[in-house]
């Protein structure tokens, strides 16, 4: 038999990688069409509308039907209104704003600072991604308008031009979502992580049978690794739903994504498996296709333990770790005592800020940061009393994602896609096409290929899907700026300019003034994550004191922010170069398999702090809450442990290597004295235990035993 050591794809060169990362990356998958062609429809639909009847302004429509959240009717909805109400606010801020300042030029510089201070707070601290991110750009748009003190009147009905293109954006979005809901009803994150569930369950059926791997398969499962489930991530985050579901699925999502990886390497290194194995690959299908079923019907698959694999197959055994692990997902909300309150905090919908807007110094880097690399565009282009290029304010807010600065080649990505939509689409279209247009047709061929080769690309992995959004960005603010076709090269060329100046300030700002390696960051967040969630362990507030228990729910919603930051991190480290690129490379697919396996202890974790802080007195049995206060110290001082091992790694020091102090014996120790009599209740908490203490086991030995930046 063909045997391999545990290698994880992608662990090759920068230049050999990458050609094949953009095919896989671009290919089809299940639900991309039907989301691109939903993209297309209401962008191209708000284009006609806008170029029909005049309304100036228009890039900002197109942008906001571009962008609109599409996972469920019901979020579209919602985000259809919250733009409105936002479109709606900042139509009257900006125009009330400038009439107060705007006649004096001090005023008004400070008054442009003070309001870009305040869209990149609203952009790092809305729940609502989408709406912070089109008031920036309605905000940043009409900064444009009242770059000068002019006539009120026009600059106030320019303002509205605005807000209106704004709305009619929302607006057929919202009604391209009905019409496609009303024939076809799915959820794009079960969809996504049942077909991702069905290419290893295909894989392990072939390896069962003893015939050779599906070239199919094989190619389905290379392309889901390379796309990871960033966009499964991005849904759900973009969802209304209570905190304890969302943290659920989120869990499932990342046992998939990291069963995938390892379904990968398994298919295109191994060519067959010997009897024992074949029979664990019947039963690892087996308990795949109850995951599924379970998956569609909403029901709580069997749980059982994870298989002890053989030193000839670690890839085989790191996915049975992954699928066993999957089941604790499945458990719901009865698992928690019902006389027990809710800990994790309330459903998002019902917030309009992140829990820590005001409290987390964390933010404020990225908004000074932000408003350091704005201003600085509107310096420019007011020293050199050049408004074309005041796109690049725009741009600032676009660039501005919540890894921004994460790598300079995430940077190259943001110069290619405006590049691509500025130049070669943007001003291309205006000498070669748009000349020899004279109807709305030609028109909207040519702006639905566009969008479309934007969307297209913006349905990719977070590793390459903001290259469409800079295309879309680009190629709307030159060709729908204005209601009428422009064909003045100068007018395209400022604006491409500007967005490229605007990245330049990004660069400057976010990577040279405040320059953190992706690599370097990964690792510094996770471990941050590590000494969050010892501290978690510790926590035993009385269930009265509110106080605490704010401070907990806050504690438990970092952790959950931290698990979405070390995803963009990694993301960013393949596109990096240099010698240190394969060390990055092995640290990265170490912290993306222990990080499946924390989400998982994160998601456990939450009874268990429930039953201790508001449980009674009488639920729990002295032997019980001895042993839990034993193993709650012993499993925090592990996480201690891991976290300084780690960071004595990041920074280039020795550390301990020796083998870890097991947290499944003294449970094992507890559970078979026959002195010790546990309750129902505490019998359930206990299997929950062991669970726990199998995870971190095995994490610990790993991180002792891996070295984290070993090559082999």
């Amino acid at each position: 038999m063909a045997t391999t050591s545990a290698q994880l794809p992608h662990a090759t060169r920068f230049t050999t990688w990458f050609p094949d990362f953009l095919r896989k990356e671009l290919a089809p998958f299940p639900g991309r069409g039907a989301i691109v062609a939903r993209m297309v429809i209401a962008a191209t639909i708000t284009a006609i509308l806008i170029v029909t009847f005049r309304i100036p302004g228009g890039a900002i429509g197109v942008l906001s039907a571009f962008l609109l959240s599409r996972e469920s009717l019901q979020s579209t909805t919602q985000s259809a209104l919250a733009l409105g109400s936002a479109f709606v606010i900042g139509g009257l801020f900006i125009p009330i704003g400038s009439r107060f300042f705007a006649s004096v030029p001090i005023t008004h510089f400070l008054w442009e600072g003070v309001s870009l201070f305040i869209v990149f707070f609203l952009l790092r601290t809305l729940t609502n991604f989408l709406v912070a991110i089109n008031i920036g750009a309605i905000a940043t748009a009409m900064f444009a308008i009242w770059y000068l003190p002019g006539p009120g009147e026009i600059n106030v009905e320019l303002s509205l031009w605005q807000v209106l293109a704004a709305l009619i954006g929302a607006v057929v979005t919202f009604a391209v979502e009905v019409v496609f809901h009303a024939i076809r009803r799915s959820d794009d994150v079960v969809v996504g992580v049942d077909v991702r569930l069905q290419q290893i369950e295909a894989l392990m059926e072939d390896y069962a049978a003893n015939r050779p791997v599906s070239p199919e398969t094989s190619r389905m499962l290379a392309q889901y690794a390379v796309i990871g489930v960033g966009a499964l991530r991005r849904e759900l985050a973009r969802r209304n739903e209570e905190a304890i579901q969302r943290m659920r699925t989120s869990a499932l999502v990342s046992l998939t994504g990291r069963a995938i990886d390892f379904a990968a390497a398994l298919s295109s290194t191994v060519s067959d498996f010997t009897r024992q194995e074949q029979q664990r690959a019947a039963q690892l299908a087996r308990r795949i296709a109850e995951i599924r079923r379970c998956l569609q019907t909403n029901e709580a698959p069997s749980r059982s333990e994870t298989p002890a694999g053989t030193a000839g197959t670690p890839l085989l055994t790191e996915l049975e770790a992954m699928v066993s692990l999957m089941p604790s997902v499945f458990v719901n909300e009865s698992s928690i005592d019902p006389r027990l309150e809710v800990l994790e905090s309330a459903p998002t919908s019902n917030r309009i800020f992140v829990q820590d807007a005001f409290s987390n110094p964390e933010h404020l880097p990225f908004i000074l940061g932000g408003t350091l690399a704005a201003m600085l565009c509107y310096v420019f282009y007011v020293s050199l009393d050049w408004p074309g290029i005041s796109t690049s304010v725009t741009t600032c807010v676009f660039t501005a994602l919540s890894n921004v600065g994460a790598s300079r080649q995430k940077q190259v990505l943001r110069i290619v896609g405006a590049l691509l939509g500025g130049f070669v689409f943007g001003i291309g279209s205006q000498i070669f096409i748009l000349p020899n247009i004279d109807s709305i047709t030609g028109f909207t061929v040519l702006f639905a290929v566009v969008t479309a080769i934007a969307a297209w690309i913006s349905t990719s992995s977070s590793r390459l899907s903001y290259v469409g959004l800079q295309i879309a960005l680009a190629f709307y603010l030159i060709t729908l700026s204005e209601f009428r076709i422009q064909t003045s090269l100068t007018i395209a060329r400022d604006r491409a300019i500007g967005v490229l100046l605007g990245t330049f300030m990004m660069w400057l700002v976010f990577e040279r003034l405040y320059p953190r390696p992706a690599g370097d960051e990964m690792v510094r967040i996770f471990v941050s994550n590590l000494r969050l969630l010892a501290e978690l362990i510790n926590a035993s507030p009385a269930g009265t004191d509110t106080e605490a228990i704010i401070k907990v729910r806050r504690q438990r919603d970092q952790v959950y922010r931290y698990f979405s930051e070390v995803n963009a991190q990694a993301d960013a480290v393949p596109f990096e170069t240099g010698p240190v690129r394969a060390a990055d490379m092995a640290a990265r697919d170490r912290i993306r398999r222990w990080q499946a396996s924390l989400r998982t202890f994160y998601l456990l974790e939450a009874p268990l702090i429930q039953f201790r802080v508001f449980g009674d007195v009488s639920m729990k049995s002295r032997p019980f809450a001895q042993m839990h206060e034993k193993f709650r110290e012993q499993c925090s001082r592990s996480f201690e442990h891991m976290a300084e091992s780690l960071e004595r790694q990041l920074n280039k020091r020795p550390y301990d290597s020796s083998a870890p102090t097991s947290l499944m014996a003294p449970l094992e120790a507890a559970q078979a004295d026959e002195h010790t009599t546990f309750s129902e209740r505490e019998e359930a908490l206990l299997r929950m235990l062991r669970t726990i203490a199998s995870l971190v086991d095995r994490m610990q030995n790993e991180v002792a035993s891996e070295p984290l930046y070993a090559t082999e």
